[in-house]
């Protein structure tokens, strides 16, 4: 394991995450951590009463791992109950008849390469990024140093504590009473932690809710290449939704379903072509080298459910950086995201920086409701959030969001 590696991404991820230093939440209800900086994580693990967790570490090749990462080296044990590792199926006698080789695989997932305190976790406002150990040798992301390299892609869990409890990729997962050792943190959790297997793409696929979104974006895709054949710049849909060249961007997007096309008056992909077919389609001129027409009218209506950076301005030299906007469930309020800049304003710094272009809030039943600022449609509720994917959260929501002035 490539511990420089591992320091400089925890490095970034720590510069990445602090997204707006002066929303500080009121600490409430953060009980203090048992500390005892005499003993290690695995002495701590020994005298719990977690017999599970325990009898898994000890068939698994852990301990050799961690020795070779080096014993000083912080960490952070997410340590699931017995009554978790068997409502989930994992029995002493499944541990017993499975290979170390997996069983590492399912405990460097619960392995954090930091050490984390949950006094630190409350008082920011967004979640904080953790590294585990657990590393997907097929995928990588984009270097850190290099942006035209590429890093290795370790899996990460994204914590955080509302008064006391824990929030692990915006689901409830236990308290904020942990044991702080002196090579890092033992933090019990409520239930198993569940690897992330397949894309962003891969999952609306093969949710069957999502057609219509699938659908009018491919065919738009195929639309433009058959009409400029490369001559001109549009961002596919694909893009950051799939592995390209097995290389991840970590995101989080908002995902219509069929019904919410339905509720806004769209039966089938066919009103949706129609509706582009309002305007002139766009085509590349050959004659004058220019491109002709405005655009599909249905990515300005769909450009909101990925955080509208259809929007997105640009200068000679291009567009500026763009943010990280991997937010779970937890992270979707104002007093966190309004005034989140999503893009810098580019290498020249004359690019106009886009700021988050939505509004949250809570319904009655306490659902997060998300809406286009200024916009004269009513606010879309996220019926379900937090869809873990291998490169953020798909959040499902019951209505479309245009923007301002669009008009169906």
């Amino acid at each position: 394991m490539n511990i420089k590696l591992i320091a400089i991404c925890l490095l970034f991820i720590t510069l990445a995450s602090c997204r707006k230093t002066e929303f500080q939440p009121e600490v409430e209800g953060v009980q203090v951590p048992h500390v005892d900086l005499s003993i290690t994580l695995n002495q701590v693990l020994e005298a719990s009463a977690n017999t599970l967790f325990k009898a898994a570490w000890k068939r698994s090749n852990m301990n050799s791992i961690v020795e070779k990462r080096g014993n000083q080296t912080p960490m952070t044990l997410l340590v699931p109950s017995d009554a978790a590792f068997i409502a989930d199926g994992i029995t002493l006698d499944v541990i017993n008849n499975t290979t170390p080789e997996l069983l590492d695989s399912l405990l460097l997932y619960h392995t954090l390469s930091q050490g984390v305190n949950p006094k630190d976790l409350s008082e920011r406002g967004e979640n904080t990024i953790g590294l585990t150990l657990l590393e997907n040798t097929y995928l990588q992301v984009k270097g850190y140093e290099n942006q035209y390299q590429t890093d290795p892609y370790f899996y990460r869990q994204y914590l955080n504590v509302s008064g006391n409890e824990l929030l692990i990729n915006g689901k409830k997962s236990g308290t904020a009473i942990v044991t702080l050792a002196k090579n890092g943190t033992f933090w019990p959790i409520d239930h198993v932690l569940k690897k992330p297997t397949k894309t962003m793409m891969q999952v609306l696929q093969e949710d069957g809710r999502f057609g219509m979104y699938l659908e009018i974006m491919t065919k738009t895709d195929q639309q433009w290449e058959e009409a400029v054949m490369g001559a001109a710049e549009r961002v596919p849909f694909s893009k950051g939704l799939a592995a390209g060249y097995d290389i991840l961007i970590f995101k989080s997007i908002f995902a219509p379903t069929d019904e919410a096309f339905h509720q806004a008056g769209f039966k089938d992909v066919d009103d949706l072509i129609a509706l582009n077919n309002r305007n002139i389609l766009p085509y590349f001129d050959w004659n004058t080298y220019e491109l002709v027409g405005s655009g599909y009218a249905t990515d300005t209506l769909l450009t909101m459910h990925r955080w509208g950076k259809l929007f997105k301005e640009k200068d000679g030299w291009g567009y500026g950086d763009d943010n990280p906007d991997i937010f779970y469930s937890n992270d979707l309020n104002n007093n966190l995201l309004s005034g989140y800049a999503l893009s810098t304003s580019g290498y020249t710094g004359t690019v106009p920086i886009f700021y988050v272009p939505l509004d949250f809030g809570k319904n009655a039943a306490g659902k997060v409701t998300v809406k286009t600022k200024s916009s004269e449609y009513p606010a879309a509720t996220i019926v379900e959030s937090d869809i873990n994917t291998l490169m953020g959260p798909i959040h499902v929501v019951n209505r479309l969001m245009p923007p301002k002035n669009f008009k169906f």
